[in-house]
């Protein structure tokens, strides 16, 4: 197992003191950074807010992008990208659409290799974060157009990490995920914006880039969940 840090959500401008763990976590002075911004169509504004942040901890950082959408590439010349990169970060977005657009490329698999024989950090905010994780509470119906639409459980596929994960959990709305959690009987992870998982080789921790931000697990204990605080 490798290193990831998968964030909740939040303002990249925000995320400094997230974005200086993730660097740390690399190992080296100047990463490689791949930018995949899937879950949004490629959109421009992510990338450079991405680059703003990793440049303002990491001056001199280089930062490329991996666009499925907008770009056409090899096989060769995405695993090119991939095995350059020392942090691989995952924008937000439509959840759904990403992990359609990825199985399309075999960039599920190519993701967990990586993940698998620790060849890069692996992070990511919001759908960038969720998609890891055995289940999620998503938003991706909000994608659709439609003015009736809810939060759901979903199943990305993933599953390097065996939790049930709710990102954005200040969000109005997402306190929902504390009854939709008892369906699936799995440990809840609750992330805030501006809060971070850290799996490092399998041990886990948490990270806030903001005081007032806080992450949360939900405990299944005895037919019911205890809450926990976790930063």
């Amino acid at each position: 197992m490798g290193r990831m840090v998968l964030i909740g959500g939040g303002a990249y401008e925000e995320l400094d003191a997230i974005a200086a763990e993730i660097v740390r976590l690399s190992a080296k002075k100047l990463p490689n950074i791949l930018f995949i911004g899937t879950a949004l169509q490629d959109s421009t504004n992510p990338l450079t807010s991405c680059k703003k942040t990793f440049k303002r901890v990491c001056p001199g950082v280089i930062v490329k992008k991996l666009s499925l959408i907008r770009s056409s590439y090899t096989d060769e010349e995405i695993d090119s990208l991939l095995s350059w990169a020392d942090i691989i970060f995952i924008g937000g977005g439509n959840t759904v659409y990403m992990l359609e657009e990825w199985k399309k490329r075999g960039l599920q698999e190519k993701l967990l290799r990586i993940w698998r024989e620790d060849l890069a950090v692996l992070s990511g905010l919001s759908a960038g974060a969720v998609c890891w994780f055995t289940e999620a509470y998503t938003d991706s119906d909000s994608f659709l157009g439609e003015e009736s639409w809810d939060y759901r459980m979903m199943k990305p596929g993933l599953d390097a990490l065996d939790f049930c994960i709710c990102p954005h959990y200040n969000v109005p709305g997402r306190e929902k995920f504390d009854e939709a959690i008892r369906e699936t009987g799995k440990t809840g992870i609750a992330l805030e914006d501006c809060t971070a998982l850290i799996d490092n080789q399998g041990e886990i921790s948490y990270i806030k880039s903001r005081e007032e931000a806080h992450a949360w697990n939900l405990i299944p204990e005895g037919g019911e969940y205890r809450k926990v605080m976790t930063v």
